[in-house]
């Protein structure tokens, strides 16, 4: 069967009445696209409005499958099969339409009561809209199956009044919907882009700058640096490598600055270091205030470590002291990402499995 063909035949056959596509279409009862896609051979007509379209035209039924004028006519027994398929048919779609118009009828009312519980419980920022909006697209789509498979919606599209309210309420569901997809693909592309990013990375002595770092970054690294020298004065020799990328809820990555002291000044160095400590608030509904102390560990890492965040937030500040070279190195790093710190491998915890914390909340810290 040439679809195109017969298409082109019903457009003549049509033309020939001097018919319009909307005047065939209200005749039958259906749409003037459903007209159109019939012509176009892009759709064929249900099988029971076959005979009908027939006898409209007074052509064979044959001749509308072929796409073309036969000779003969079709006799009476083969008119009455074809009259029994078309009634064939619409027995099963109405069965069919039944059982859709039931489920159809049941999934309006839970979605209209979906919307009622969800606006009952609504909290404004909590993501409620978003879901409101869904159901509502929800029930709208299928209070137009319903309207469909009962008859109605082919009626209402036929009245002016109906196609306006339509095109009114889609434009304003848009304009309302546009708002929560804007916002949710600018929240996915900015994680995705704080995920695959790749690190700011900073490297030489001359770079550091412990103000700056701590006025930039230090709410986002959990920490004020207070392992940190304020300066490089009185080093001997300094390198100093930063790997940080900002996300949308912080800031990740690590800052390692390697110094070699005099010994004098590496004593007087680990002193300082050694006698940090931080004044917070006992809890959050204790405004006391307590001093917490920076941790001494020879276990954790390849050297002695004074330790002044162990893993609240994910994030990490220690200050290794290798004796043997008079140098200092001090380490901050959040949430680390192990492949990207392959060069410092040496100032990471031996142990590997220690970084995977489950609650982040009850590490250890002296800022919080």
């Amino acid at each position: 069967m040439d679809q195109k063909k017969t298409g082109a035949f019903l457009q003549s056959l049509r033309k020939e009445r001097e018919l319009t596509q909307e005047e065939l279409a209200e005749k039958f009862s259906v749409t003037s696209r459903t007209v159109s896609r019939w012509e176009t051979g892009k759709n064929m007509p249900d099988i029971s409005l076959l005979t009908d379209i027939a006898d409209f035209y007074e052509v064979d039924v044959r001749e509308i499958i072929d796409g073309e004028r036969k000779s003969e006519t079709m006799d009476e027994e083969l008119k009455e099969v074809a009259d029994k398929m078309a009634d064939y048919a619409d027995m099963e779609k109405s069965r069919l339409c039944k059982w859709v118009q039931i489920i159809g009828f049941i999934g309006v009312v839970l979605a209209a009561l979906s919307i009622i519980l969800q606006g009952i419980r609504y909290e404004s920022g909590s993501g409620d809209g978003i879901a409101i909006v869904a159901t509502f697209v929800a029930l709208i789509a299928m209070a137009i199956t319903t309207l469909y498979v009962n008859g109605i919606l082919s009626k209402l599209i036929k009245k002016k009044t109906f196609n306006y309210f339509i095109k009114f309420s889609v434009f304003a569901l848009v304009i309302v919907s546009l708002k929560y997809v804007l916002g949710i693909l600018f929240v996915i592309t900015y994680v995705l882009h704080g995920i695959y990013s790749p690190l700011g990375k900073v490297e030489g002595a001359d770079k550091y700058d412990k103000k700056m770092i701590v006025e930039k970054y230090s709410s986002d690294l959990n920490s004020k640096l207070l392992l940190f020298p304020d300066s490089l004065e009185g080093a001997v020799d300094a390198d100093y490598h930063q790997g940080l990328k900002e996300g949308i809820f912080d800031t990740d990555g690590y800052i390692f600055l390697e110094v070699k002291y005099s010994d004098e000044d590496h004593e007087t160095e680990k002193q300082r270091i050694s006698e940090t400590s931080n004044e917070v608030y006992n809890d959050f509904n204790d405004h006391s205030r307590v001093t917490k102390e920076v941790k001494y560990d020879d276990e954790t890492y390849n050297y002695p470590a004074y330790v002044a965040c162990d893993g609240y937030s994910y994030a990490y500040e220690y200050a290794l002291i290798d004796e043997k070279n008079d140098t200092i190195i001090y380490a901050a790093l959040s949430n680390p990402e192990f492949y990207r710190m392959s060069k410092y491998e040496d100032y990471l915890k031996k142990d590997r499995s220690e970084y995977h914390i489950e609650d982040s909340t009850v590490q250890y810290t002296i800022y919080y």
